[in-house]
């Protein structure tokens, strides 16, 4: 008998007084006669309280009292210390002569068990099942109290698991930092001879899985009986395919391990496509007609690396080849932080495979069985890390009593957690790799070999990695970073598994990622070892921030570690809508602005996966990261309520099964200049043979540029990913966007398809004032305006400028005469017009100074996780130029993380570019008109100068096409998309000279 307890009503108290600190800690196996008894504070009555939480489980003291500091700001209101929760559990006369426990699915991080202030358990295995006898404790046919002593002694709200943390003299692994009861907790009855465990090991013979049965015998006699196997499909017609009875005399007290063939003719496997499951029935029938029952699903199916024709080593999922597509989830959850709802573990698979993707890793932090449930149900890979796994630095002193007491604990507890994790998620089909640490900065030691062997023997069906590292990127044989062991394979292999991580992302897609068929983002062609990306381009972006406000209001409960930041961080985006004129219309919604935010990182995600997929060597890739959290890390696909943060289409159009990959060297660059076209083919339905590839490019007016058929050879087999055709020349002819769609034909039969558009300014130089001034040091402004034909300007050095504009770049702001007034001041004062666009913190400083701008400090956006994003409403200055909108690909000369990338806390005045960074709950200024008096000031925080740097003219007989003299000043160096922010430039003087 099942009785699950987590629904039931209980008592969450804080016991702030209670003595923790200086504990001595127990690894399993626990004697509970040596242990301290450790009653609530004032008595076992301080548990009827009335500032008590009534909760259910799963429940962590942060999810309902964070901030009872009196400080919840940042990780400030984080509880640390002992928190009791209590129940009264019914146990039934009926059970007497059973054996009775209580089951627990997880805590963090210690766990006293008492029942009828008695202790009956103590765990500190955090994050894993453990469970309790309590037979001889229970008042049979009465309500007994039960009561758990938590005690969270520390803890991370970011992604670090590579140091250990400390309780008192302790070392202890690390782990996220919420306290409580995380899991289920359930009282099972059984008879005193019971199924304790089933692990279905896989085979390479598909139809065949290996049965291992643990049997209980707690009675002090051996007994005989009958072990029933029964296998039945879980869905469809739910038929039964294998029933067998295996007979067993003399089974000794104590545990017994009993291993049997199951073979199922034309079983259906268990895929990513088709989650076929099945379930295992173990009956055990004792001769004294006591009887115990034990269910497992399982699926058929065979994960493992082969080396195929040409040396090339890949993995293969039920003998197809299968290339790896995931992202790493740090386990954070809303509300009570550590532990989903059913409804969100399902979410979190569903958002996965909308996405295309065909894994996900649980990563730096032990998994959780009801994601593992949904992604068996619905077909999705895992790979699963422990999480905090790690060998203290400075170790232990092993000549003194301590340091060996210490030690002994540290590794008993670490190794034990690796144990439960197995045991108790072996069964999944889903799962197929294990790794031990992430980043581990050291070559494994004797403990942690032996620790891979323990749980290779434990589990010996999955492939098991030492680690997962962003080290030595050398090809040689290396035990820290390439040590794995294979699936019924004892061999510790130092070569043959490469690992590499490139946390950090370059904020959106740029044309650099692509430049020909063997210079792009993650090519290789080194092919004798499997090929794994294992961090992947962190770009950060906000959360669905509405859609987690609607969650939040819906519930009607105002609970959660997280709710007041989520709320307060909407309400600073919805303001900034309201209140600044223009960006409601672009924006209707916070959501509206925070998704289309999320459809830069979506899509330079995507074409990353693309790069990996049409390399063909590559074997995995997994995207840096999965949930944003709502402090320190916001690269995730989806937010912490597991949102998609964008349009899923994005990327799951970069994941079908088939399609033509249309690569564009340049996507931003001169009306005139080049492009080059490269055609790849992503093909994992086998289509091999003669084809034609037709490729056609059409402007905004749907004219086309260009039109050409090619015949084309496809292999097919394990070649997912094969170059078509390479560098067609695309010569855009008008202003704007050029879309390029590739057909492939059998026939007259389209059996693939892709596109990819590139955008082309004309630059145009026409209409700026006839005159003006520049005041730049570094020469940078005079070079470029002079390069275009722009002659008019004179330097400026001090007094009173002269003409409509003066551009200011590296130039400190002066003063002269009254300080309240300044002759640039009394010039715009007249109608004319200031652009600042470098020293920007410089001259908005001194404007504040003057009472001319409401200048309160800058912002410098965050790079890889942390992330920032800028959007821009419709405005003159933009003309020629990308739609207004969130900077995306068109924008990468602003947006990427290797520029100048800042905001502006203004007050007053325009905002025409707005942006955000991280989790800050305010919207800054990157590009602002502030009028003055008949004049304007134009404060402009976008880097400019690095678009203007080195461009040099050429005469038009240099260039290639009408426009060349222009167009082609964006050729200096590599990078055409300049072009943007010279145009921008350009519109600035432009619209000066428009003003009245």
């Amino acid at each position: 008998m099942v009785q699950d307890l987590s629904q039931q009503e209980w008592r969450l108290w804080l016991d702030p007084a209670a003595p923790w600190v200086h504990d001595r800690l127990y690894a399993p196996p626990v004697n509970l006669a040596k242990l301290p008894i450790n009653s609530p504070t004032g008595g076992w009555a301080a548990l009827q309280n009335t500032s008590a939480q009534v909760v259910h489980l799963p429940a962590t003291v942060e999810q309902y009292f964070w901030g009872q500091n009196g400080n919840a700001f940042g990780l400030s209101g984080n509880y640390l210390g002992v928190s009791w929760f209590s129940t009264k559990l019914a146990v039934p006369a009926t059970m007497q002569g059973k054996r009775v426990t209580l089951r627990f699915e997880s805590v963090r991080l210690r766990a006293e068990v008492f029942v009828n202030q008695q202790l009956v358990g103590y765990d500190l295995v955090n994050s894993t099942p453990f469970e309790i006898d309590i037979s001889k404790f229970v008042r049979y046919g009465q309500d007994n109290a039960v009561a758990v002593r938590i005690t969270d002694p520390n803890g991370n709200f970011d992604w670090r698991d590579s140091q250990t943390f400390m309780w008192g003299n302790y070392r202890i692994q690390p782990t996220h930092g919420f306290g409580g009861i995380t899991g289920k907790v359930e009282l099972v009855a059984t008879d005193p001879v019971y199924v304790q465990d089933v692990f279905v090991k896989n085979k390479p013979r598909l139809d065949e899985v290996e049965v291992q049965v643990t049997t209980d015998n707690q009675s002090p006699q051996p007994t005989s009986g009958t072990l029933h196997l029964e296998v039945k499909e879980l869905s469809g017609a739910q038929r039964t395919v294998f029933a067998q009875d295996y007979s067993q005399t003399q089974v000794p007290a104590g545990q017994s391990l009993k291993t049997m063939t199951v073979r199922v003719k034309n079983a259906a496997l268990w895929s990513i496509e088709r989650p076929n499951l099945y379930v295992l029935t173990a009956t055990w029938k004792g001769a004294d007609r006591t009887q115990d029952r034990y269910q497992q699903r399982f699926g058929f199916r065979w994960f493992e690396v082969r080396d195929v024709a040409g040396g090339d080593r890949q993995f293969f999922l039920n003998g197809k080849r299968i290339v790896l597509r995931t992202s790493i989830s740090w386990g954070f959850w809303p509300v009570n932080g550590i532990m989903p709802s059913d409804a969100l573990a399902r979410k979190q698979v569903e958002t996965a495979k909308a996405l295309g993707l065909n894994m996900l890793n649980f990563h730096r932090t032990i998994g959780q069985t009801n994601v593992l449930d949904y992604a068996d149900e619905l077909g999705l890979l895992y790979f699963e890390e422990p999480g905090g796994n790690q060998y203290p630095a400075n170790g232990f002193n092993p000549t003194d009593s301590l340091g060996k007491q210490q030690a002994d604990f540290y590794f008993a507890a670490r190794t034990e957690k690796v144990m439960r994790m197995i045991r108790r998620d072996r069964n999944h089909p889903s799962l197929v790799i294990y790794n031990l640490h992430n980043e581990r900065g050291a070559p494994p030691q004797a403990k942690d070999s032996a620790e891979m062997c323990a749980a290779h023997q434990l589990d010996p069906t999955r492939l098991l990695t030492y680690n997962s590292s962003n080290g030595d990127p050398t090809l040689k044989p290396n035990p820290r970073f390439k040590l794995h062991l294979r699936p019924y394979d004892n061999t510790f292999r130092a070569y043959g598994w490469f690992d590499q991580h490139h946390a950090g992302g370059p904020g959106v897609y740029h044309d650099n990622l692509y430049s020909g068929p063997k210079k792009y983002l993650r090519y290789t062609d080194h092919q004798d070892e499997i090929i794994y990306y294992g961090e992947e381009g962190a770009i950060g972006t906000p959360p669905r921030l509405q859609l987690i406000r609607e969650e939040i209001l819906k519930t009607g409960k105002n609970i959660g570690w997280e709710t007041a930041s989520y709320l307060a961080w909407y309400d600073a985006y919805d303001q900034f809508l309201t209140n600044t004129p223009g960006f409601r219309q672009l924006f209707p919604t916070v959501d509206a602005l925070t998704t289309a935010m999320g459809n830069t990182a979506y899509y330079y995600q995507g074409r990353a996966i693309e790069n990996i997929r049409l390399n063909n060597i590559v074997d995995g890739y997994a995207v840096n990261g999965w949930e944003s959290m709502m402090l320190e890390n916001h690269s995730g696909i989806v937010d912490n309520y597991r949102n998609p943060k964008g349009d899923v289409q994005l990327i799951a159009r970069y994941n079908r099964p088939v399609y033509v990959a249309v690569k564009l060297t340049r996507k931003v660059l001169g009306v005139g200049d080049t492009s080059r076209v490269d055609f790849h083919l992503i093909n994992e339905v086998n289509l091999k043979g003669s084809y034609r590839l037709r490729v056609q490019a059409t402007d905004e007016q749907g004219r086309t540029v260009l039109s050409k058929t090619l015949p084309v050879r496809v292999t097919g087999g394990t070649r997912y990913g094969e170059l078509l055709s390479a560098g067609l020349p695309l010569i855009p002819a008008s202003a704007g966007y050029t879309t390029v769609k590739a057909e492939l034909l059998r026939g007259s039969n389209v059996v693939a398809s892709g596109d990819d558009k590139l955008f082309a300014v004309k630059l145009n130089a026409a209409g700026l004032p006839a005159a003006g001034m520049v005041a730049d040091t570094s020469g940078v402004l005079a070079n470029y305006l002079r390069a275009v034909g722009v002659n008019s300007f004179k330097e400026f050095k001090l007094g009173r400028p002269r003409g409509k504009y003066l551009l200011v770049g590296a130039f400190t702001p002066q003063q002269t005469g009254n300080p309240l007034v300044t002759d640039i001041l009394e010039w715009v004062n007249e109608g004319n017009t200031l652009i600042v666009v470098n020293n920007i913190d410089k001259w908005a400083t001194h404007l504040g100074r003057k009472e001319v701008v409401d200048y309160r400090g800058l912002k410098e956006l965050g790079t890889s996780w942390y992330g920032g994003n800028f959007f821009a409403k419709k405005h003159p200055l933009f003309t020629g130029l990308p739609p207004a909108g969130v900077f995306n690909w068109e924008y990468q000369c602003f947006a990427t993380y290797d520029r100048n990338r800042l905001g502006l806390r203004l007050f007053n005045g325009e905002t025409v570019v707005a942006c955000v960074s991280d989790h800050k709950k305010e919207v800054y200024s990157a590009l602002s008109i502030v009028p003055h008096g008949r004049g304007r000031i134009v404060l402009c925080a976008l880097d400019i100068f690095s678009t203007l740097r080195g461009v040099k003219a050429t005469t038009k007989a240099e260039g290639d096409g009408e426009n060349a003299a222009l167009a082609s000043l964006n050729t200096s160096g590599s990078n055409k998309a300049n072009i943007v922010g010279q145009q921008l430039l350009l519109n600035m003087l432009r619209w000066a000279g428009e003003q009245p």
